[in-house]
């Protein structure tokens, strides 16, 4: 394989996982939704998944040894409130994709799916870590429209011979990670406190819960090595194995500020349901390709910090 194709590649992991790709000899393409104000970069294409046309014309015109369909809505608190957006986006568009790979004849390529770690709901803490032969029991919708994919891949690999691989990240996190997730939510607040912006309160959620919580570019390293490792019709855990609190999440980046900053909590932040406990085993995705997370928690909150910083 030497050509790859990201969908949403102008997203957080997509960035991550083109540098990824580049650094270690691959050519690489990517879809964008909107065109930014600076203009599209090189190799990336205007290309809105639910437009079934124009995502045939671009796959046609490519044809990429590689697919990375990490085109999405990936907010799960969002799925709440606009559930049909997220099916349309996550489930509507991965048709598009598959139809659009089935539609060119005698082209092949490996395309890589991303699901999400909450496909498996709430699990037992005696049945902790998640596998990949844990049951499936999603809780939102975005979940549930993660799920629909899964049994969508099994079903084009066993009915019409896709090369197709299926990876379940866990709750990932670094630089240049938009808010509306927890750890970018507390970075941007810090350094909003660091500029006089704000009273020095960080407000959040309830933080009872625990993640398992890994860096962004490992993540993105994973990605490749199933990529070129991985067997089609399987799925694999990108996990760091371990949980943690994440109220240590939020306690460490106030402890990065460069200033004294307290910490409330609002209980209108509170998703309407959650999991209380979450990890997973890479076990598989270990002995299939060595892979191992190389970044520590400390750091990886300490450049998410630094980049807001650089943004402000």
């Amino acid at each position: 394989m030497k050509t790859v194709l990201i969908t949403g590649s102008e997203g957080f992991v997509g960035q991550h996982l083109w540098r990824e790709l580049e650094c270690t000899g691959y050519i690489v393409s990517g879809t964008t939704l909107n065109i930014p104000e600076k203009g599209l970069s090189e190799n990336v294409y205007q290309c809105d998944i639910l437009d079934k046309v124009a995502l045939n014309d671009l796959i046609v015109k490519l044809k990429p040894d590689c697919i990375f369909h990490l085109a999405a809505q990936p907010k799960p608190g969002l799925s709440f409130e606009k559930p049909q957006l997220t099916f349309e986006i996550n489930t509507i568009g991965t048709i598009n994709l598959l139809e659009s790979v089935r539609s060119t004849n005698e082209y092949i390529p490996r395309v890589i799916f991303v699901g999400t770690s909450e496909e498996h709901g709430v699990v037992d803490q005696e049945k902790l870590p998640i596998t990949e032969e844990t049951p499936l029991n999603p809780i939102n919708p975005y979940a549930i429209s993660k799920v629909a994919n899964w049994y969508l891949a099994k079903e084009y690999v066993n009915s019409f011979g896709f090369d197709l691989v299926y990876i379940t990240p866990f709750t990932h996190t670094g630089p240049g990670q938009l808010t509306g997730f927890l750890a970018p939510d507390v970075a941007s607040q810090i350094v909003e406190i660091e500029k006089y912006n704000q009273e020095p309160v960080v407000i959040t959620g309830d933080l009872s819960a625990k993640r398992d919580m890994v860096d962004v570019r490992d993540v993105a390293r994973a990605y490749r090595l199933l990529m070129e490792k991985g067997s089609s019709g399987e799925r694999y855990i990108v996990s760091s194995g371990e949980s943690v609190p994440v109220k240590q999440i939020v306690d460490t980046l106030i402890g990065l500020a460069r200033i004294k900053i307290e910490h409330r909590i609002d209980p209108k932040r509170n998703r309407p349901s959650d999991i209380p406990d979450l990890y997973g085993s890479h076990a598989k995705l270990s002995r299939i390709t060595g892979w191992e997370p190389e970044i520590p928690l400390e750091k990886t909150l300490s450049d998410l910090l630094d980049w807001y910083r650089t943004q402000a």
